[in-house]
């Protein structure tokens, strides 16, 4: 596995280095925050959400293969995450999808297709939600309609702030620097709280839905499996080994999944010597 993530990883670096064009990297003002963006690649849209307390390059074993497979790639860095503002609101599922659709308007992208991984899976519900004609298909990694489908360590963890070696490394992580220690309260303030998408609010999301969790996640299978079933164009499918970070120790299957999922041919050029 260890070798997996380093190679791509490896792979990545060798490919940001030597890809042809620059990224477009851009800030929006919502609201009270700055949101930081980049895009890459041209094509039918991408969006990716990484997770909270973590950062967009989570997403370093996918954005090569998909740009190069001729797509719009936009990695947003959610707030107080990089370089992105935290802004003085209280964080909520709602307030990161409205700034992800400003995002998505501003690049006059009108319809995308949404990659989301914890709580970026949680966002894109929510933006198919309440704006269902930016969003094509959803990818949910790792997600959670409510916090009672986390597991009950993953709800004790989350009330549970960073000290030592894990402060610093989650800090750098984050890349959220000195804001950090007031990002991770705010986030796992967020994770005590949410998502509140009952039933009803499944219903209603029509986008067809690909929903991924691993064996050992921190979200229950069981509830993984009951959002997957409540969705009107959902589909299950658990990462066999797998924890909460599925997209970066299981890249190839992931990947494997989302190709399928979104009808991209895989690319020898980024996955293979």
């Amino acid at each position: 596995m260890l070798l997996q993530i380093s190679g791509n990883l490896l792979r990545y670096l060798r490919w940001r280095a030597t890809a042809p064009g620059r990224p477009l990297k851009r800030s929006l003002q919502v609201g009270d925050a700055e949101i930081h963006y980049r895009s890459y690649g041209q094509g039918p849209a991408i969006l990716l959400l990484h997770g909270g307390l973590s950062h967009r390059l989570s997403w370093f074993s996918q954005v090569p293969w998909l740009v190069t497979s001729g797509r719009q790639v936009i990695l947003l860095e959610t707030r107080g995450h990089g370089a992105s503002g935290l802004g003085n609101s209280e964080l909520s599922y709602r307030l990161l999808a409205s700034d992800a659709a400003q995002i998505l308007h501003q690049l006059s992208v009108q319809h995308a297709d949404v990659i989301g991984w914890s709580d970026g899976a949680n966002t894109a519900l929510l933006l198919a939600q309440d704006w269902p004609e930016l969003v094509d298909r959803i990818i949910a990694i790792s997600g959670n309609t409510d916090p009672s489908g986390l597991t009950p360590e993953a709800r004790t963890e989350d009330h549970i702030q960073s000290r030592g070696l894990t402060y610093w490394f989650k800090r750098w992580l984050t890349g959220a620097g000195a804001r950090f220690s007031d990002l991770e309260k705010r986030i796992k303030h967020l994770w005590q709280t949410g998502p509140t998408l009952p039933p009803t609010a499944l219903d209603s999301i029509k986008a067809p839905t690909l929903v991924i969790i691993g064996e050992q996640d921190l979200v229950s299978p069981e509830h993984a499996r009951q959002m997957a079933k409540r969705l009107p164009n959902g589909t299950l499918f658990v990462v066999s080994g797998g924890g909460h970070a599925t997209q970066v120790t299981h890249a190839d299957q992931v990947n494997s999944l989302i190709g399928r999922f979104l009808q991209i041919p895989p690319s020898p050029d980024i996955f293979k010597e």
